[in-house]
């Protein structure tokens, strides 16, 4: 028998190229790419719409907050909690002291307002800082920090009568909101008597009878968001604008944050979200 022979044939192997290789991680490139890109505008769209909904958030609380003591000035707690017929129109003592720093000089004429208002206590409600003291009168003085942006209030109670103490004359108080830039006010003015503002003035002029005619006010916040998500800076309308106070149009609007003159409060390379909140409370003591 012959012996049987084993023929064994080498099977060549091949790898991938060079080029191949190249081409490859740069198509993974292209794709890690475009994931990471897909991810990043979603995560800047998400920023945006977060600090889009607190911004909203922090102009709401702000005008909530200011608003509550507001429509409370001049309430007098005389035992009856039904609706009057009349307005009651004799509280004893002034029911709003206001600071505007474009009549008073005060901040270079540039500040924000402030206002002090006062009203009667019922039961044991807090002030506006949550505070609760002994007195039968509650004070809630409300200004801006302007180092901080943070709108803060001051209670105090006291033992009627008496006069409010003047915005400013109080420590800085609770901080009940940060990131607030502005805040500005008008007084509604009830010129013929029928419970509604005819016009609204900066600041009511200073004698007693024109103060008894004042049915409402009209408050302006200006607030930011708290992270830069802008991709350029914003082109906004400030308080002054919005409320039709304003001399000139350089005092309206800001394109650029460079100018200090137009867009106060804000560093250049600024690209916060700034937004204009304005509501009219009416002082329900003085309308039926």
């Amino acid at each position: 028998m012959m012996p049987t022979s084993k023929v064994f044939r080498s099977v060549s192997q091949r790898g991938v190229t060079l080029v191949e290789m190249m081409v490859a991680m740069a198509l993974g490139l292209l794709i890690l790419l475009a994931v990471s890109s897909i991810y990043l505008g979603s995560r800047q769209t998400f920023r945006l719409q977060d600090d889009n909904a607190r911004l909203q958030e922090t102009g709401r609380y702000a005008l909530e907050a200011m608003g509550r003591s507001v429509r409370q000035a001049g309430f007098i707690n005389n035992g009856l909690f039904s609706f009057q017929n009349t307005p009651k129109m004799a509280f004893s003592d002034p029911a709003i002291v206001p600071v505007d720093p474009a009549i008073t000089g005060v901040d270079g004429g540039t500040g924000a307002d402030t206002i002090t208002v006062q009203y009667d206590r019922t039961n044991s409600a807090p002030a506006c800082d949550g505070s609760s003291a002994v007195g039968d009168r509650v004070q809630d003085s409300f200004d801006l920090n302007t180092a901080n942006g943070q709108l803060q209030c001051e209670g105090q109670f006291v033992t009627k009568p008496t006069a409010p103490s003047p915005p400013g004359a109080v420590p800085y108080g609770q901080a009940l909101v940060d990131n607030i830039e502005d805040v500005q006010i008008l007084y509604g003015i009830d010129t013929n008597n029928d419970q509604s503002a005819d016009q609204y003035v900066v600041a009511p002029a200073a004698n007693s009878t024109t103060w008894n005619q004042v049915v409402s006010a009209r408050v302006c916040v200006l607030a930011r968001s708290a992270n830069q998500v802008n991709n350029a800076p914003q082109r906004f309308l400030k308080c002054g604008g919005a409320l039709g106070t304003a001399t000139n149009a350089s005092a309206d609007t800001a394109a650029s944050p460079n100018s200090a003159a137009v867009f106060r409060n804000a560093a250049a390379g600024d690209l916060r979200l700034r937004r204009t909140f304005i509501a009219t409370f009416n002082l329900r003591n003085r309308v039926p």
